[in-house]
């Protein structure tokens, strides 16, 4: 299907037309008239030159380039004197100017079509002052047809410039539009996809891993078995003798990343080469089970932060400013004067309970602003992850009843982080142990380490990492202690409450 020309391309082939049929019209109209004189043949060569510039003259003009002005002024002079050398303003030649007009409205509109116009009045004036024959009417007239040719001409192409915007903005917002939809009907039957695998009873991590367990028996008839996943969370178990260290583990991994583990005690072991490579590729789908399972808490995840940001505008664009409109009510009527000392004492304790009560949406509004976190125990034990097999021993002792505030648990996460990977870092330690107290009221945290310490006294001087823990506590009014001297280790203790 061939493209619909565009409006630059249709006044490109109406120039032309006009150039070419004006030159023809003039040519036949003036031979016809006084025949192949010296004068008309000039003429003719001379209208046969502009009208060649014009045809390669580009539409629209490049902004900021001379080309087109200068090609359009080169055609004003030629036509002029095509004028000047045959009949004067009576001369069929008069028509030329005209088509240079159209060229200069069609390639920059009035900007460069004002100009041209002009100066083909120009060299009519300058005609009919030299040459008696030619009246004031036909000057008039003439200089008349060129300026109503620029103004006409350059509306119609400034009509035309807006519309083809506007049209070009609307394709490209219909665009935008239709790219959309399509990602949002992607995402549609995506949604609607995961909805009917995740609703499977036989593919969740439980299931794959009872599964998994059925075929080891097949691999190990005689050893009993458990699937275990991060955290110790127990999956799926065969056999009853599950006491003290498993004889063998077999890691489950997907994609590098060990999700779980196999524990076998008894039977014949150790395994064959073969056996435990069977037993491997047996139990391969239940690490991409449990990575299935996290994916979906990672889209349950995104809803549920998504709704705790509408709660949390909610909150703040119409509870919030109620209740400071009662309490300034309040305030007024407290102000009055007019109340007894009963009234008084019983308003104001009504003022102070509004203004806990507005104090308390605050921070409602900023824990459900914040990003989800995890709790401290599990970022603790994130923590010790990281810790490699030649690393130093990490003990965690952690009783964490409820978890902080998502807006302080965010800094007490970043203060546990720092100082722990401080020890594992620079510490050279061989024992780092994590010990806390956390409830809804508050907590403390304490990071020990036996390594080689350092003089507390210095520690400011270069040791910005310190300087932004002591930021960080300051902004949730934690209170940070930092105890370290040379070769005795260090203790870091933090201690909040969570008001």
């Amino acid at each position: 299907m061939t493209a619909r020309p565009t409006w630059s391309q249709r006044f490109r082939i109406t120039s032309d037309i006009i150039h070419v049929g004006a030159l023809i019209v003039a040519a036949l109209s003036t031979l016809i008239v006084t025949g192949a004189t010296a004068q008309t043949i000039t003429a003719i060569g001379i209208g046969g030159v502009g009208v060649a510039i014009a045809l390669v003259t580009q539409i629209p003009f490049t902004h900021g380039s001379r080309r087109g002005p200068v090609a359009v002024g080169t055609g004003i002079v030629l036509y002029t004197l095509t004028i000047a050398i045959t009949d004067g303003l009576t001369s069929s030649f008069v028509v030329l100017p005209v088509a240079a007009i159209f060229l200069a409205a069609a390639g920059g509109g009035l900007r460069v079509a004002g100009p041209a116009a002009l100066g083909a009045i120009a060299g009519v004036l300058a005609i009919g002052a030299s040459s008696p024959t030619n009246g004031t009417v036909d000057i008039v007239r003439v200089s008349a047809i060129y300026a109503l040719t620029a103004i006409a001409f350059s509306e119609v192409q400034r009509a035309i410039t807006v519309e083809s915007k506007r049209t070009a903005h609307l394709l490209l917002a219909t665009g935008a539009a239709r790219s959309r939809t399509e990602k949002l009907t992607e995402t549609h039957d995506l949604l609607e996809d995961l909805v009917t695998v995740a609703t499977y009873p036989d593919i969740n991590a439980v299931a794959t891993a009872q599964d998994a367990l059925r075929d080891v028996g097949v691999v190990a008839p005689d050893a009993s078995a458990r699937i275990v996943a991060d955290g110790d969370v127990v999956l799926a178990r065969r056999g009853t003798d599950h006491q003290g260290s498993p004889d063998t583990v077999v890691p489950i991994t997907w994609e590098g990343r060990q999700l779980a583990r196999l524990e076998l005690w008894g039977g014949r072991i150790p395994l064959s080469p073969a056996e435990t490579a069977a037993l491997t590729q047996t139990i391969e789908p239940v690490g991409l089970a449990i990575d299935n399972d996290l994916l979906l808490q990672r889209v349950a995840g995104i809803t549920i932060q998504r709704e705790r940001v509408r709660l949390a505008r909610e909150l703040h664009d119409n509870i919030a400013p109620s209740v400071a409109s009662v309490g300034l009510a309040l305030d007024m009527v407290l102000m009055s004067g007019n109340l007894s000392t009963e009234q008084m004492r019983n308003l104001e304790a009504t003022r102070s309970v509004v203004t806990r009560l507005v104090d308390t949406i605050r921070d409602r509004v900023q824990d459900l602003r914040a990003d989800r976190t995890l709790s401290i125990l599990e970022m603790a034990h994130s923590l010790v992850a990281e810790v490699d097999a030649d690393g130093p021993t990490v003990v965690v002792d952690i009783e964490e009843r409820t978890p902080p505030r998502p807006a302080i648990a965010v800094e007490i996460g970043a203060l546990l982080t720092e100082s722990f990977r401080n020890a594992v870092t620079h510490a050279d330690a061989s024992i780092i142990t994590v010990t806390g107290r956390i409830s809804e009221a508050g907590g403390s945290l304490t990071i020990k380490d036996n390594g080689k310490g350092f003089e507390a006294t210095s520690a400011s001087e270069g040791r910005f990492g310190l300087l932004g823990m002591g930021e960080r506590a300051k902004l949730i009014g934690a209170e940070l202690t930092i105890e370290s001297t040379q070769q005795n280790g260090t203790i870091v203790t933090m201690t909040w409450k969570d008001d």
